[in-house]
């Protein structure tokens, strides 16, 4: 009897530990679903629950079926231990085969129950199902690298072995387990095999967080060979921008001077200093003419992409009054648009209270992203439609300057294209004069003046671009 109380109250202790064991497996798969193996883990501890909750001999059945059913779920538990083991180092598994194992195991319950069968047998049938997923456990554990897991790996396998050398000693003793020569000892190997779930538990638990610990090792090493991977691409990348602006910046010096003497002498040509042309010659010194401001207009471009490029953009800003400075700019506008035509219209939507208020830019450059927009809209609009230039008050911050034509559009999957330097978002092809660089240009002017800059657009509709220009609280200026 006392044998009885002392097995009853290792079996209360140890489903204390169980169930906190199961807990916490249970967290650590849940913040580790990744790790394949930590799930049917989970079943170990909780089969061993029930195992010591209503299988345990210590309890006196008149029907002795729950004993079974306490006796199935110790093989349960060492099963699904094996399946972990084999799931955590990725090996293919056997579902017939540990089926067709489960199946026998309650087949010979079921006939060791028809003949009541005694406490010896009972066991003596348990520890020979429960050796072969323990052994196959320790097998596969085995294989886990040291590198990784020398510490997690040893521990687990020294408990799981235990199990082994406890059921050894049934076999020694011929599983006689009423026998009062051995209490003492039955007690012993009982305590050792709880102990034994308790700290394979354990060693499971520390198996995942060795996993864990390897995955984070290879991530962090992982990145650190990225990061330097990007560092080498990030440097060959400067470097070749460096080449490039260096290029760019040289050919365009080079190549100014001729052409400020081709302009110069074309237009000397044109006024007629040397004589009166017939209109073939005319039509001739036209083409150089263009053809010459065409080509400085491309160069100087380069040079302005250069020089922000480079950080050596000069941005004068100053308080100027939006109104002024457009009306200003809009006979440059018209010679863009037309000059005898009436296309470009302007709509001026900023109430007479504030239109004598301040906006904090470079005038210059401004006038540049204007002139830019407008170009556009004449190359890419349609040659009878009306280019709108519209100044509105967006909020307390900034006016906004848009330029919208009715044009061809621009396609969804070239937005992204748009402010890239050298990208003509599928114009590429196209006769349009340009090499794709003013709005590049436009966006990085805009930005050094704190401001914003973006557009809508619809294919075969026309598109918008607008500028946000920050307002200046400070003051109001003329209007005229």
């Amino acid at each position: 009897m006392n044998l009885m109380i002392n097995v009853a109250t290792l079996a209360s202790v140890s489903s204390a530990f169980y169930a906190i064991l199961f807990i916490l497996l249970s967290i650590f798969w849940w913040q580790n679903k990744d790790i394949d193996g930590i799930i049917w883990w989970c079943a170990f501890p909780l089969f061993r629950l029930v195992y010591s909750v209503i299988g345990s001999d210590s309890v006196n059945y008149e029907d002795q079926f729950f004993i079974y059913v306490g006796n199935l779920a110790a093989v349960l538990s060492d099963t699904f231990l094996l399946i972990g083991c084999l799931k955590f180092i990725g090996q293919p598994i056997n579902w017939k085969l540990i089926g067709g194992y489960l199946i026998l195991f309650v087949l010979i319950c079921c006939y060791q129950y028809s003949i009541n069968a005694e406490l010896p047998e009972r066991t003596k049938l348990v520890v020979v199902f429960d050796l072969i997923p323990i052994i196959s456990s320790i097998m596969v554990l085995f294989r886990l690298p040291n590198t990784k897991y020398a510490l997690e790996k040893y521990f687990t396998i020294f408990w799981v072995s235990m199990q082994i050398a406890v059921f050894s000693f049934w076999i020694l003793i011929n599983f006689e387990f009423n026998n009062r020569d051995y209490g003492i000892y039955i007690l012993f190997s009982l305590t050792f095999i709880y102990v034994s779930h308790i700290f394979t538990t354990v060693g499971l638990i520390i198996l995942t967080i060795a996993r864990r610990r390897s995955q984070l090792r290879e991530e962090s090493r992982d990145h650190k060979l990225l990061e330097e991977e990007l560092e080498k691409t990030l440097r060959k990348a400067q470097d070749a921008n460096d080449e490039k602006t260096k290029f760019l910046t040289n050919m365009s010096h080079e190549l100014r001077t001729p052409l400020n003497a081709i302009i110069g002498f074309s237009e000397s040509l044109k006024l007629s200093y040397y004589g009166e042309l017939n209109p073939k010659q005319r039509e001739y010194v036209d083409n150089i003419h263009g053809g010459g401001e065409l080509l400085l207009k491309l160069i100087t471009d380069l040079l302005d992409l250069s020089s922000i490029e480079e950080g050596k953009m000069d941005i004068l800003l100053e308080e100027v009054n939006l109104n002024l400075l457009i009306e200003k700019t809009l006979p440059l506008l018209r010679e863009i648009v037309g000059a005898e035509s009436d296309r470009l219209k302007i709509h001026n939507e900023i109430s007479d209270s504030k239109k004598s208020c301040a906006v904090y830019i470079d005038q210059i450059r401004t006038k540049q992203i204007l002139i830019n927009f407008v170009s556009n809209a004449v190359k890419y609009g349609n040659p009878d439609s009306d280019v709108i230039l519209t100044i509105s008050d967006h909020d307390e911050h900034y006016f906004r300057v848009s330029v919208k034509d009715s044009g061809r559009g621009i396609a969804p999957e070239q937005y992204e294209n748009i402010f890239k330097p050298f990208n003509r978002a599928g114009n590429e092809k196209s006769n349009i004069e340009g090499i794709g660089v003013g709005l590049s240009i436009a966006r990085k002017l805009i930005h050094e003046m704190q401001g914003n800059i973006d557009f809508i657009s619809t294919v075969g509709e026309g598109s918008e671009f607008w500028i946000d220009i920050p307002k200046s609280k400070q003051h109001q200026l003329p209007i005229s």
